[in-house]
């Protein structure tokens, strides 16, 4: 498989994955639909737009490419739908919260994994492999940035500043990948990362596990 349809497969997986986690996220908020559908547009495309502006291509490929649109339009009906036969059919139904909270955790995972990748590998095929600093944070924005806006979108303090190993689980993703890179297949660094970045983000989420922090 080549790197180009590995990381065209990988962003379509991780648009899936922040479009449901925005969606889920818009439910328990109790929004309308219209509302649920902006959080799932912005929460799944937002890291990349940031990606694209701060390496200079513009306009971003949210809005050259519809396919990524069409994808979370998709995805919020699909899971809409299923919720609410979830609501009148599962047994299930009598847990709805531990059960939206462990999927918008996965699905948060999946979509900071492959838009960490995505923003790395971009990043370095845009000319800046030389420039680690630079791939890092293109990395890490791409990967938490839907996640910021989800969480500012819906009155929260976002995830990354406050709680379990989610801005961290990013970086070492990217330098993971950085350095991968040079001593593997290309497209086999992507996913081994995505792994990584994924396992560390679900479950750190699952035990609480977090940063110090300074109280005073």
């Amino acid at each position: 498989m080549g790197i180009n349809t590995t990381m065209f497969i990988l962003e379509i997986l991780g648009t899936i994955a922040f479009a449901v986690s925005g969606t889920l996220a818009g439910v328990k908020k109790e929004m309308d639909i219209l509302g649920i559908t902006i959080i799932a547009i912005v929460t799944a495309t937002a890291g990349g737009a940031i990606r694209d502006i701060t390496l200079g291509i513009t306009p971003p490929s949210v809005f050259r490419e519809p396919i990524y649109l069409i994808v979370v339009l998709i995805t919020v009906t699909f899971f809409l739908f299923g919720l609410r036969l979830r609501k009148i059919n599962s047994p299930l139904v009598t847990k709805p919260i531990r059960f939206l909270e462990i999927l918008i955790n996965l699905s948060d995972a999946i979509g900071l994994g492959v838009f960490t990748v995505s923003g790395v590998s971009v990043a370095i095929s845009s000319g800046y492999g030389n420039n680690i600093f630079l791939v890092l944070f293109v990395g890490a924005i791409t990967g938490v940035g839907g996640g910021i806006m989800r969480d500012v979108f819906t009155m929260r303090i976002p995830s990354v500043f406050v709680r379990n190993i989610y801005a961290l689980a990013s970086m070492l993703g990217a330098l993971v990948f950085f350095i991968l890179r040079t001593y593997i297949h290309r497209s086999l660094a992507m996913i081994i990362t995505v792994i990584i970045i994924v396992i560390i983000r679900f479950f750190s989420n699952m035990y609480k596990l977090s940063l110090p922090k300074i109280k005073f």
